[in-house]
């Protein structure tokens, strides 16, 4: 037996292929990571919007007080007002109550920052995760508004869909959230019914 035989190791052109292949898949997979991560907050964020319309609709159905004790339950009910130039939402208590048949009520369905959304009485901003916005408000007929309200009056609760900039009510609103790196988006539908859910 030959006690000097030749072990061949790898050649420096084979390491630095070795390397070359391995640093691509290790990009490609963080490159992946990291736009499922931000598949997955829009996800997250459209699950949130339901859970918290149904928030809203709960606390109505509850008669949770708005200001606990001091304050007593909202007339108007609970609700959550939208608005395309902010990165938020806003859970309110509408202090107003239903008109009577043919007389006005101008602060019904109406979202008041200053007296129905303080966060220490109940109230409380939802302030959407960085890169994710709210793209557009679509009501009933697929007319575009900057902002809406949804309230729920108390007891059954009744689901109102309100147009702010129109003052007028619609039977469904479509929330379109918008990824803006990938330009991807998730749509939240609620209707008259009080039906909130993810469509797609």
């Amino acid at each position: 037996m030959n006690k000097h035989m030749k072990t061949r190791g790898f050649t420096l052109i084979e390491m630095v292929i070795s390397i070359s292949i391995i640093l691509m898949i290790t990009v490609l997979f963080i490159v992946n990571y990291h736009s499922t991560d931000k598949r997955s907050d829009l996800v997250m964020a459209a699950q949130n919007l339901v859970a918290d319309l149904h928030l809203a609709q709960n606390n109505t159905l509850g008669l949770v007080k708005y200001n606990g004790d001091a304050g007593g339950v909202p007339p108007g009910g609970w609700g959550i007002s939208f608005d395309t130039g902010n990165n938020a939402y806003t859970l309110f208590a509408d202090l107003d109550r239903p008109p009577a048949p043919g007389s006005p009520s101008p602060g019904y369905m109406k979202y008041d920052p200053s007296s129905e959304g303080n966060i220490r009485y109940g109230a409380r901003v939802t302030q959407l995760p960085s890169q994710i916005e709210i793209m557009e408000l679509r009501t009933g007929g697929g007319l575009l508004n900057p902002r809406v309200n949804v309230s729920f009056l108390p007891p059954d609760p009744q689901t109102n869909i309100y147009r702010v900039d129109t003052a007028a009510t619609s039977t469904v609103l479509e929330i379109k959230l918008r990824e803006t790196q990938s330009n991807s988006t998730k749509t939240v539908r609620v209707n008259f019914l009080g039906l909130a859910e993810v469509v797609d």
